[in-house]
């Protein structure tokens, strides 16, 4: 490339004030979500728009007189808006946009942060700024873009006070407490911050992390779970996150090549079977055991047939582009193109899947001597990866991981001592 040019993108890319960038993640988002307008696009849409008007309107989580289950950040979020501006799709799908412009900023700080690198906390904030899914979640009444915002900031705290060694207790406290966030957005967060914990562990009897800091972020992590689940103890007489484990596990394990096909022809297999029929005379909380028991005597029974199942999840979670061979259903609920036709898809998605995951776990993998105090970005993304590879996956569920790659991908780009030189001596 010719140094004129070099120079010229420089200019663009690294020269460019914040706030431009972040008007751009802004209003690609917001143009997004108001060419999605109010109609669904996606079939899960539905039920947590059922959840949230019920919320809206009735101020409890739940439909009929029962009493809801699941988790509450994204109902409520969704609620809020509905409140305000009345029962229409777009005004939470625009709120959404602002919520995916700041955390594509909140990303680039803790890229910078993390790698001590401004220049690749610039690159990361670009990236995660028109990165299209996220672009794109960030218009679906989904919960993806609040879990999001929710991890982006935990993980980058975790790491931050790992760096410091845990000197003061507030950072570890805030990282807790957004992971809790996370997992009142999806319940998969918490078997993940279990895990970090018991690094953590390891990290304060090797003398790498405080035990205040340690105690400060599972303190702030267990009180809002707690709290949740006592509330659905007494709702709906079950200690849980939620009530939903069960039949996603039914779905990735017994019925996985129905579900492979589509999630309803899944259900509607499953409803001809006799311990189903059986479920439904008992309470919501032993129909979600009984699933995960059936479930776990499947994966026991057929060893092999798990491990193939295994070998084609974990494909689906690092898939370079959606599967052409599926068939996307379009009902009044269901609106999957969104706009673009299937080899369109495919075009954005080898555009920039295969560069940001290979570059992604490239720069990872040169991070690997700061593992001390970056563990929680590894094992954040192996519990994410091994969640899915057990229960159900798509490239749906990789979301949540793209932060970390992103990072990864941005700090191999960019020399890692650039903030260290700007220190003053």
């Amino acid at each position: 490339m010719p140094q004129s040019w070099r120079k010229f993108l420089d200019r663009i890319f690294f020269e460019t004030p914040d706030w431009a960038w972040l008007l751009l993640a802004l209003g690609l988002r917001l143009a997004f979500a108001w060419k999605l307008g109010g109609r669904f696009h996606q079939t899960d849409e539905a039920g947590f728009d059922a959840g949230a008007w019920a919320l809206a309107t009735t101020g409890t989580l739940g439909q009929d007189g029962a009493r809801w289950a699941v988790p509450p950040i994204p109902s409520a979020f969704f609620a809020l808006w509905f409140r305000l501006c009345g029962h229409n799709l777009l005004y939470p799908r625009l709120a959404q946009a602002f919520v995916s412009a700041g955390t594509a900023w909140s990303l680039g700080r803790m890229t910078a942060s993390l790698s001590a690198s401004r220049t690749a906390g610039r690159l990361a904030f670009i990236m995660a700024a028109v990165y299209p899914f996220f672009i794109y979640y960030s218009g679906t009444l989904l919960s993806e873009t609040l879990y999001l915002a929710a991890v982006v900031p935990g993980l980058w705290w975790l790491c931050k006070s790992l760096q410091e060694r845990g000197a003061s207790w507030r950072l570890p406290a805030a990282g807790g407490l957004s992971l809790a966030a996370a997992a009142l957005c999806r319940p998969e967060a918490m078997p993940i911050a279990v895990l970090l914990w018991l690094a953590g562990l390891v990290a304060w009897l090797l003398g790498r992390w405080s035990g205040r800091a340690l105690c400060a972020a599972v303190l702030a992590w267990a009180l809002p779970l707690t709290a949740w689940c006592a509330r659905n103890r007494a709702a709906v007489g079950s200690f849980a996150l939620d009530l939903h484990g069960g039949i996603t596990m039914l779905h990735g394990t017994l019925l996985f090549d129905e579900n492979e096909k589509d999630t309803a022809m899944a259900m509607a297999a499953v409803e001809k079977m006799s311990f189903y029929q059986q479920s439904l005379s008992v309470p919501m909380p032993e129909r979600d055991r009984l699933y995960l028991r059936q479930s776990l005597s499947f994966m026991r029974e057929n060893p092999g047939r798990v491990a193939r199942q295994w070998r084609r999840k974990f494909v689906n979670f690092w898939r370079f582009y959606p599967r052409t061979d599926k068939t996307y259903l379009e009902a009044s609920y269901s609106h999957p193109s969104a706009g673009l036709s299937r080899a369109a898809l495919v075009a954005v998605s080898l555009a920039c899947e295969p560069a940001l995951i290979i570059g992604g776990f490239w720069g990872l993998w040169g991070l690997r001597r700061r593992w001390r105090e970056l563990y929680p970005l590894g094992f954040f993304l192996l519990g994410t990866m091994a969640i899915h590879v057990v229960s159900v996956s798509q490239m749906r569920y990789r979301l949540a991981v793209m932060p970390i790659l992103i990072l990864g991908l941005a700090a191999s780009l960019m020399p890692h001592d650039t903030m260290i030189a700007e220190r003053p001596k």
